[in-house]
């Protein structure tokens, strides 16, 4: 079973979404400009794609993963393709992690940037979709050294998601998914022998913030900390880091929050 915290970013709606059953979770990281395109939202495309991926996964459980995320993909797109257009660059797409563990094996499935991780004896194995920073630059090295609410923040960040936009959903660029199922062949998936792990979690960028962005913590300090405190307390600890540092001084960011989500894995 799991053990599940999410938090959406103070003063907004959670655009994250997690679901899941005793072996099988689904962690969506919605994004999209607001209405841009479909009149339901992104929080709404979160849900639907979460809940239809994971329906696709329990009613066939050998399905490969890649295999659920496509039908709860086109599951999704039909709900709204006659009252929303989903050609618009505003549309809601979503960030997909998928963890399911079996009898002798662990699946993982990241499409962009939620990561899965799974530890064995060689140490935290990580999947995650990091072609959108590998193709446009990261938020730290994209921001360094300009605060909240400054010109050359918005600025600086209006060139860095004018980039994402123009390289997103393109065999020679980075994916999302979106309205197209086909986004599905793209995401990063690995097996793992069961016996092999001693400890699994699904979480989206904003809860990897300590790890990936800030340099706070490596994986292994990470676990441990989640092992010790849980993922509502690990989630409260991200907030005070954020809030600590309210202007992006010490951690160079998009934002000062962002909506964080744990999927623990606790037997």
């Amino acid at each position: 079973m799991f053990a599940i915290a999410t938090d959406g970013a103070p003063g907004r709606p959670n655009e994250d979404f997690v679901i899941a059953t005793t072996d099988l979770v689904v962690v969506v990281d919605g994004a999209g400009i607001p209405f841009g395109g479909c009149s339901h939202g992104v929080a709404w495309y979160a849900r639907q794609l979460g809940t239809r991926t994971l329906a696709a996964l329990v009613t066939s459980p050998e399905m490969p993963l890649t295999e659920g995320l496509r039908q709860g993909l086109a599951d999704t797109a039909a709900m709204h393709a006659d009252t929303c257009d989903l050609t618009n660059p505003g549309t809601p797409c979503a960030a997909v992690g998928v963890l399911r563990i079996g009898a002798e094996t662990v699946d993982t499935l990241a499409l962009s940037d939620v990561t899965i991780v799974v530890e064995t004896g060689d140490g935290p194995q990580i999947t995650c979709d990091l072609a959108i920073e590998e193709l446009n630059g990261t938020e730290p090295d994209s921001l360094r050294g300009m605060h909240f609410g400054s010109a050359e923040h918005a600025d600086a960040l209006a060139q860095l998601v004018a980039r994402q936009t123009a390289t997103r959903n393109r065999p020679d660029g980075w994916w999302v998914a979106a309205e197209n199922p086909a986004a599905a062949d793209y995401a990063h998936t690995r097996t793992f022998a069961r016996t092999d792990v001693r400890r699994m979690l699904a979480i989206s960028d904003g809860a990897t913030r300590p790890v990936d962005q800030m340099g706070i913590y490596a994986w292994p300090e990470y676990l441990d900390l989640l092992d010790k405190v849980g993922p509502v307390d690990l989630l409260a600890h991200v907030r005070a880091i954020e809030n600590d540092d309210p202007i992006g001084v010490r951690y160079s960011r998009t934002k000062r929050h962002d909506d964080a989500t744990i999927a623990q894995f606790i037997g």
